[in-house]
């Protein structure tokens, strides 16, 4: 298939997944320090830093796609984007499951942009986007400009009687505080890729799949702190497996996430993760 189909069911599962491997985590005096809460639309769910303090930050990526790539070097498609973020005091993801809810937000941030499809040919595409936006924070005066670039590579192929996807991506982020606070910026380069291989186990007409999967990242000038999702070690790798079945679940004609479980090699943030939809 050339496009996953991405539902909010799914992304409020990678959220909570994502945030609840990171929070295990707490801040010692051999920490360094947090990564900046401005940093939260382009790393992900996780905890960050705010005016000395630690918050929990929620991300959702909704998009409306404008118009389909033409194939085989045609016109690109264009998808709007628009990564937003909310983030809580004194909130912990385990705290959903005796439905506890925050009183009130501590940050927001809206980050829209736009993403071209460049249909190479049948296997491959490539998504060059930009965004820009602000994040704000309800208890401080620390305010920012947030923008990002970068370009990603889809490549799907058949291998030892499977199917999957290579992806390569080189991205920018960097934040403009309002103040004195000094600017931050950094670079990624990840290349990720993972096998889906339907197994012989039928159960209910559906098909046994798994997905062993492999991520590589290298950090350019990367801020860095335990449970920031990212750490001082330039090169760091993630290996996992994900299960699924085929055809997929469906709740109220909405697929269910995928479940896996990796480890990622990162130093002091190494550690095992839960994975709910996509490894990458």
């Amino acid at each position: 298939m050339r496009a996953v189909k991405a539902t909010w069911w799914c992304a409020l599962a990678v959220m909570v997944a994502r945030t609840s491997c990171a929070q295990t985590s707490t801040p010692t005096s051999t920490d360094t320090r947090f990564a900046s809460y401005a940093f939260a639309s382009e790393l992900g769910s996780g905890v960050y830093e705010i005016s000395g303090s630690v918050i929990t930050v929620y991300t959702f990526e909704p998009g409306w796609q404008l118009r389909s790539a033409a194939p085989r070097g045609g016109r690109p498609g264009i998808r709007l984007l628009l990564p937003t973020t909310v983030g809580f005091f004194n909130f912990q993801t385990s705290d959903l499951v005796h439905l506890k809810l925050p009183s009130s937000i501590g940050t927001l941030s809206l980050e829209p942009g736009v993403q071209l499809d460049y249909w190479i040919n049948d296997a491959w595409d490539v998504y060059p986007y930009v965004k820009a936006g602000g994040t704000f924070a309800s208890s401080t005066a620390i305010n920012a400009v947030i923008y990002g670039t970068g370009v990603r590579s889809d490549y799907r192929y058949d291998a030892l009687g499977g199917w999957g996807l290579w992806r390569a991506e080189l991205n920018y982020a960097g934040v403009h505080y309002h103040g004195d606070l000094p600017n931050e910026s950094f670079t990624r380069l990840r290349n990720s890729a993972e096998l889906r291989h339907n197994t012989g186990v039928v159960f209910r007409s559906r098909a046994m799949q798994v997905s062993p999967y492999l991520v590589t990242d290298i950090y350019f000038n990367a801020p860095e702190g335990p449970a920031s999702g990212i750490a001082a070690r330039t090169l760091q790798f993630e290996v996992g497996l994900m299960l699924n079945v085929t055809p997929n679940w469906e709740i109220l004609g909405v697929p269910l996430p995928r479940l896996g479980l990796g480890y990622r090699e990162a130093g002091v943030l190494s550690g095992w993760r839960l994975v709910l939809g996509e490894p990458f």
